[in-house]
């Protein structure tokens, strides 16, 4: 495969004169595409329109990309819209020297080794209803590294290190063995118009404005089978515009879960006890944004996102009804909710732009568990809480030329309210042990489980057929917090990766091609020594028809 990338380069290099064709399948969330739009928006290039809830209809990708006339790749001349269009054939390769890295790559899990991975599809659309899919296979070398040793037996010793093996499916390694999968990926069905959006869908969806580091959801693990409802652009409401997305899904785990028994999660009443765990759940989920008259570019936005246990009587009627759910613990128990195993995180996130200035700031506000009441928000405004912060600013433009400066970081390390309250930590649920996951990937941010935090700090420039990227990434695996119980600072305390790296994707006619080069080095990895990592990403973009 990675011949078939560098055979590609050179056949991109040959052709840079002309640009490939895209379709819808190449704006997925997260993706290179929505990237650019999202630059070119700021720049003043597309049209204002807010960014906190994607995955982007067909409708509204063709609205955006049209309007990009004038920037670096013009995709008003590139897209295609017809009705029935074959998306591109993807090839990616990658490679970690020395232990697994990835993020926001959707179902991929790329181990240490090699992991070869391959996806395509086509998509049609017959006035509002429009039809895509664009399936993905992955295979991971798995190659051995050293673990942090969790206590358990068979299967979930690769479950996450630590203490926290028995409340979350994150493994640290795929089992001893090649692992491999094929994914539905980013495939749906919608009717899409002015007012409302219906559809079905495994596509990754994205709530909130980060670019990379999402609290709640985006595509740092496989999407899930759903349902979404939602409206089709905002709706004007004279004080504003309000736009809503709501979906209801199912979420799946991994085979080193410490979740074990049949399907159905079950609870003693009279012992007040689990039966069985589950190894399937439920999860609904609801956001709005809000874009207020007479600020432009202002989005302020709140959602939320509920892991549902899959009882027998699963899917009922209160289940479809759980986004519309009141907000505190106290109001829920004075109805008679009493069990308390549902899983809710919320967030509270704005994003502004100006694009006079070539600039957009935006931030994130996350709660990983439900508060009791308005006074418990008051008096413990970091309880179990995230925060997320950044900006993009276009430093340079010139005809076929953009630079942009962007910088993200995201917080959930223990805060200063463990010292006077008990703070379980983010991503992990002491009932449905899979925590914030679909098989066996975070939904959310990537950096770890429990207390972790990162930053990003990079320049992208691009030109007519090509877009280079330099960065700098700061990522808090993991802290043991020994330094508050023993009061002895340990010097191995914090787990945390330093990598340095740099992209290039090239444009040509029949196929985009590029690379990533990261450096990194894990200090204290795994809480003993330090260890470095090489990892190379190779990707092309085939797209001769």
């Amino acid at each position: 495969m990675a011949a078939t990338i560098f055979l590609s380069l050179a056949l991109a290099e040959n052709t840079s004169a002309q640009q490939s064709h895209l379709t819808m399948l190449d704006f997925s969330a997260g993706s290179e595409m929505e990237d650019y739009l999202r630059v070119m928006q700021i720049a003043g290039k597309v049209p204002l329109y807010p960014w906190s809830i994607r995955a982007f209809s067909r409708r509204e990708i063709a609205r955006l990309a049209s309007a990009d006339s004038t920037g670096p790749w013009k995709l008003r001349d590139r897209f295609r819209a017809s009705s029935l269009t074959a998306g591109p054939l993807r090839l990616g390769a990658i490679y970690n020297s020395a232990f697994p890295y990835g993020a926001n790559d959707g179902p991929v899990w790329a181990g240490r080794g090699a992991t070869t991975v391959v996806s395509g599809g086509v998509a049609s659309a017959l006035g509002p209803i429009s039809i895509a899919i664009d399936p993905l296979a992955f295979r991971a070398g798995n190659s051995a590294f050293d673990l942090l040793p969790n206590g358990l037996t068979g299967p979930q010793a690769y479950n996450h290190g630590g203490p926290l093996a028995l409340y979350v499916d994150y493994p640290q390694r795929f089992g001893n063995a090649p692992y491999a999968r094929v994914d539905p990926g980013n495939s749906s069905a919608r009717f899409d118009s002015k007012f409302v959006t219906l559809g079905v869908s495994t596509a990754n969806e994205w709530m909130g404005p980060a670019t990379e580091y999402p609290f709640l959801l985006g595509n740092n693990a496989p999407g899930f089978p759903h349902i979404l409802l939602g409206t089709g652009e905002p709706l004007n409401i004279w004080v504003g515009h309000i736009h809503v997305r709501l979906a209801w899904g199912k979420l799946y785990q991994s085979p080193y879960s410490p979740a074990t028994g049949p399907t159905h999660f079950s609870f003693d009443t009279t012992k007040g006890a689990v039966i069985n765990d589950g190894t399937i759940r439920l999860t609904t989920s609801g956001e709005m944004v809000f874009i207020p008259r007479g600020i432009p570019g202002l989005e302020v936005g709140a959602a939320r996102f509920f892991h549902v246990p899959n009882t027998v009587d699963e899917p009922n009627a209160a289940f479809w009804k759980k986004p519309f759910r009141v907000l505190f613990l106290k109001n829920e128990q004075a109805q008679g909710d009493i069990g308390g195993f549902d899983n809710q995180l919320a967030a509270a996130f704005f994003r502004w732009v100006f694009p006079h200035s070539g600039l957009e700031i935006f931030g994130e506000r996350g709660f990983e568990d439900q508060l009791y009441d308005i006074r418990d928000l008051f008096l413990n405004l970091d309880h179990e809480r995230e925060y997320m912060l950044g900006f993009q600013k276009v430093v340079k433009q010139s005809p076929g030329r953009l630079d942009v400066l962007r910088f993200e970081l995201v917080n959930y390390q223990e805060p200063g309210l463990a010292r006077d309250r008990y703070e379980g930590g983010i991503y992990y649920h002491s009932t449905l042990w899979q925590g914030h996951t679909n098989r066996g990937q975070l939904l959310g941010a990537s950096p770890g489980v429990g207390w972790a935090a990162a930053s990003t700090l990079a320049w992208t420039r691009y030109s007519t057929s090509d877009r280079t990227t330099a960065t700098f990434r700061r990522i808090v695996r993991d802290q043991r917090g020994d330094f508050q119980t023993t009061g002895v600072i340990d010097p191995h305390s914090s787990d945390v990766i330093i990598a340095a790296g740099l992209e290039r994707m090239h444009s040509g006619r029949w196929a985009d091609v590029g690379g990533v080069l990261q450096v990194m080095r894990d200090f204290n990895r795994n809480f003993t020594s330090d260890v470095s990592n090489i990892n190379l990403q190779l990707m092309t973009r085939l797209h001769p028809w």
